[in-house]
Formats: C-alpha cells, structure tokens, sequence
C-alpha cells in the first residue's frame, strides 16, 4: 500500500504497533506522522534524534568539523515529538562497533566514513550534495593522515558507547 507518514490508510488502532527507524528527518511533517502512527497504532515506537542546543548536531565531530551543513538542519526534534503524542523519550547510546550504518554509526571508526560504499548507505550524504560531501572527505582524509583527527577527538577512543542526540520515543 503507498502512502505517506501524515495519511497513513489504515482505520484507527488497526495494528498493535508501529515503528519507525531513522525515517523521521525524510517526512514531509514530522508531527502529522507522529500523530498518524499513534492514530493507527495502540503502541508507537520511534527512532530517531534531539536536536536541541546541546545537542549531537554540535557535539558529534562529523557535523561539527565536517558538514556544519547537517548542523545547521532540523533533523529529529525528539522532544516534540514526544509532546505530539504523548510519549516519553528514552536515550539510545552507540556501541563503537555499530554494525548497523546509519549516519553515526561509525563515531569511533572515522576511516569508515571515507569508503563510498559506506557513504551511499547513509542518507544524509545525498541530502548535503556532492560538493559538500567531497569537501567533508577530503578534509576528514588529511585529519585521519595527520593524526589531527585523533587529537581532536581523543576522549572518544577510549569509549565503548557515545551518547549522540539518538532517541527512542515511545508511546
């Protein structure tokens, strides 16, 4: 069935559960998606980011140092979200072997975000544009060559899990 996340086709509390993994940032209204899930849902879980000040857009060094262009986006808004439906937010920390490959999978592996195999599996690439994609890999190549990477983000590497904005919202 095609439809979108603000008109979901399905009568109300039609399924036990929904969820959504990662997909908030592509819907066209975040909070009409929100309330639709729940419309159809009794149970409603979704994965995705905080975005407020203090938040991983400032603190995880790929959008700092990299793609302030990913900074400066509104990605996620957990807190609203939560508030549109109701629900409570639970913090999801990343292991440093993530296997999954989403955007910050790789936060102590930064080598990984140089293979373009790996960057074509990651939305956020495409949505920042080939130039600005090409610039954050140049820059993070000479950082990783230099050792300036390692010493910018010493305090990671020695962490088994990082805490970056990612959140369960769950109603």
């Amino acid at each position: 069935m095609a439809a979108t996340a603000e008109r979901l086709l399905f009568p109300e509390h039609s399924f036990d559960a929904a969820m959504a993994f990662a997909t908030v940032h592509h819907w066209q209204d975040p909070l009409a998606g929100m309330r639709e899930m729940r419309r159809v849902a009794r149970r409603v879980v979704v994965f995705t980011c905080e975005t407020t000040e203090g938040s991983w857009r400032r603190r995880f060094w790929l959008t700092r140092d990299y793609l302030p262009e990913v900074a400066a986006s509104p990605v996620g808004l957990a807190t609203e979200l939560a508030g549109a439906i109701g629900a409570r937010m639970e913090p999801v920390l990343v292991p440093w072997d993530c296997a999954d490959g989403f955007f910050k999978a790789y936060w102590r592996r930064p080598q990984a975000y140089l293979d373009e195999e790996v960057r074509r599996g990651i939305s956020v690439w495409p949505a920042v544009g080939p130039d600005a994609e090409q610039r954050a890999v140049r820059s993070l190549r000479a950082d990783i060559t230099s050792g300036r990477w390692a010493e910018r983000n010493h305090d990671l590497l020695d962490l088994d899990a990082a805490e970056l904005g990612l959140r369960l919202v769950i109603a």
